[in-house]
């Protein structure tokens, strides 16, 4: 470990000597590593001050984030990086995996296999995939037998059946009752 600590210490002169997004991204990550998760943070987040679109220290910022659950921090991150560089494997899987520990399960089943795609044939993603995909069936059997959150498919023949049993009032052939009932009887009154 004393070789640990004199590592992360010459990394801390080198840091306030010369600052730069690879210095801040070894320190935080060393940080991290030993146990220090709130001096990381804070490493990471004054990188980020300074390199708001640096990759790399989005990447270890939202790793941080999550060694200190703030999950919030680390999805908005993780989510930034992907726009930038969508095949970032790092921000896919952890989005991947926060997503999932949501029961975001589709945003969490697309990611899982974006990362696969990428990065076939690990197991514990894999895993969680699978997963996923057994409870997002779950949850779709249960919206239709309570009829809450159910998902149609998206074809012509399921859109005239959901049309025709909830008419809308801007469809010019459906008409109001109100509007043809009450002139008819205003003639019969008369």
């Amino acid at each position: 470990m004393p070789n640990s600590d004199n590592e992360i210490q010459e990394l801390y002169q080198d840091w306030l000597s010369n600052p730069s997004p690879a210095i801040c991204v070894r320190l935080a990550g060393k940080l991290r590593r030993s146990g220090r998760s709130s001096e990381a943070i804070d490493v990471a987040r004054k990188g980020l001050d300074e390199w708001p679109d640096n990759i790399s220290v989005n990447v270890v910022f939202g790793r941080c984030a999550l060694d200190e659950n703030q999950l919030e921090e680390a999805m908005r991150v993780f989510d930034k990086v992907i726009s930038i560089d969508p095949l970032n494997l790092i921000a896919i899987k952890s989005l991947a995996e926060l997503h999932f520990a949501r029961e975001n399960w589709n945003r969490s089943i697309e990611l899982f296999e974006e990362y696969l795609f990428e990065y076939p044939g690990d197991p514990e993603i894999e895993e969680m995939l699978a997963r996923a995909k057994e409870k997002l069936e779950e949850h779709q059997r249960e919206a239709r037998l309570t009829g809450q959150n159910v998902s149609y498919p998206d074809t012509g023949r399921m859109a005239s059946i959901l049309a025709a049993q909830n008419p809308s009032k801007d469809d010019p052939e459906v008409k109001p009752e109100t509007s043809e009932a009450a002139p008819a009887r205003r003639r019969d009154s008369n």
